[in-house]
């Protein structure tokens, strides 16, 4: 039945009708998997409502290269760095294309071993290499590729791997930094940072950039599966997620008898993205979200209900109004059930023998600041739909800054909705007050 709805639903994408349901609508009517590819679907949607204006009136008006973030990059995508710049390729403003100057240079990369650049033109069989603008769509490539060629032919032999490596430095509680990215010609470029405590095998936050650049993330990329790296030693954190192994962890907490109610078909523990796949542009950087680093047990109609809604809603004002922020997001406290005693208890994913690891978090955030503004809210929901709205109004620590505020009407989640996650916002220094975890900035008004 919900393969049925899906493929209904995917009809009525490629029909372009003027507006499909939100997200949130179909939440408990498809599954993990089937919820991800409709949310795919409907950014696709909403990004050709966003660019086509742009699209008609900015490829034509300039020299140089354009290319489209839709249809301009091939899989298996190759990682794309600006050699001039240093840094990885990104999109003009919120338009939606990458903009080259005539001999602007990219170092193609297809990083992983064995992997080899692909195009129907190329000479030389190389896993790195320097293309050159040459116009339009075309590019060069001196010793590798023949004449001048179409961009969006280049791939790979294979998906580009990616890499989560441990750094000196430290974050709050002396936690150590992961670093996400991808290495080419030796140089580690990151696309995010997580700050993890290794004794708990908990994820406190990541941040990562955030510019009007995000607003339209390529869609359709294949999702890998997730990766745990060497941080979570002697525990397989995958099998943790499936719903026999959540079933067991939570009734040795709440009881045998007590885990049917919690744990069913709608109701679930799902691997919870702290920065969204579709919070990066490319292929390659969407990938990379899947580490276990970048994630925390979340109920998954809250993944799909008002996490998603703030995910799509911030991404989306960020590009509007023209911000350039810096996100925080994680998770903080340990939710709780009642047991057959009907005493609230912690709940952990690997909760065997003295182990009490893997937390599941009371509430996941997102702060976004823009340092040059100075502004910052925080945004922040309740990971547990089997609060009463009293016992999650009770939880909430802050003054609601969001709630009947015209400067948040952009904000379409359905805040006082326990089971997709009761919501609020904080200024950052309320935030602060509850939630320790944020390095030092200055704020001076929210960002709305």
């Amino acid at each position: 039945m919900k393969f049925v709805l899906l493929v209904t639903l995917f009809a009525a994408v490629s029909s372009i009708p003027t507006e499909l349901p939100y997200p949130d609508e179909l939440v408990y009517k498809l599954g993990e998997e089937e919820f991800e590819d409709y949310v795919d679907k409907w950014i696709e949607f909403q990004q050709r409502k966003w660019t086509n204006a742009s699209e008609a009136t900015t490829t034509s008006a300039r020299s140089g290269c354009t290319l489209n973030v839709r249809n301009d990059f091939s899989n298996p995508q190759p990682v794309f760095i600006h050699r001039w710049l240093n840094n990885y390729l990104a999109p003009y403003g919120n338009s939606g294309q990458v903009r080259l100057n005539s001999g602007d240079e990219i170092i193609v990369a297809c990083t992983g071993s064995g992997r080899q650049i692909r195009h129907p033109n190329i000479i030389s069989n190389v896993a790195v290499a320097t293309a050159r603008c040459v116009n339009n769509n075309l590019v060069s490539g001196a010793g590798w590729l023949n004449g001048n060629r179409a961009f969006r032919q280049l791939t790979c032999s294979d998906h580009s791997s990616s890499q989560a490596v441990e750094t000196n430095e430290r974050c709050y509680g002396n936690n150590v930094v992961i670093r996400v990215g991808y290495v080419v010609n030796n140089v580690f470029y990151p696309t995010y940072w997580s700050c993890y405590d290794k004794r708990r095998f908990e994820v406190l936050y990541v941040w990562y950039p955030q510019n009007p650049t995000n607003s339209v993330p390529q869609t359709g990329v294949d999702r890998p599966n997730w990766m745990a790296g060497n941080f979570f030693p002697g525990v397989n954190i995958n099998n943790l997620y499936t719903r026999n192994r959540q079933r067991e962890a939570i009734a040795r907490s709440v009881g045998n008898n007590m885990v049917d109610r919690y744990v069913t078909n709608q109701q679930f523990l799902s691997r919870g993205h702290l920065i969204a796949k579709s919070d990066q542009v490319f292929a390659t950087g969407q990938r990379a979200t899947f580490y276990f680093v970048n994630a925390g047990p979340q109920w998954q109609p809250f993944n799909g209900g008002n996490w998603n809604s703030l995910e799509l809603n911030l991404r989306d004002r960020i590009a509007r109004a023209g911000y350039h922020t810096t996100i925080y997001t994680g998770t903080f406290g340990v939710t709780q059930l009642r047991n057959s005693a009907g005493r609230y208890v912690d709940l952990f994913l690997d909760n065997t023998g003295n182990n009490r690891r893997v937390p599941v978090p009371q509430y996941f955030y997102k702060v976004a600041y823009d340092a040059n503004r100075r502004i910052g809210t925080a945004f922040i929901g309740i990971n547990n739909p089997y609060y009463t709205l009293a016992e999650a109004r009770a939880l909430q620590f802050c003054t609601d800054r969001c709630r009947n505020n015209n400067a948040f009407s952009w904000l379409r989640w359905q805040p006082d909705r326990v089971d997709i996650g009761y919501s609020f916002c904080c200024t950052i220094a309320d935030f602060r007050r509850r939630v320790p975890h944020l390095p030092a900035f200055t704020v001076n008004g929210l960002l709305s």
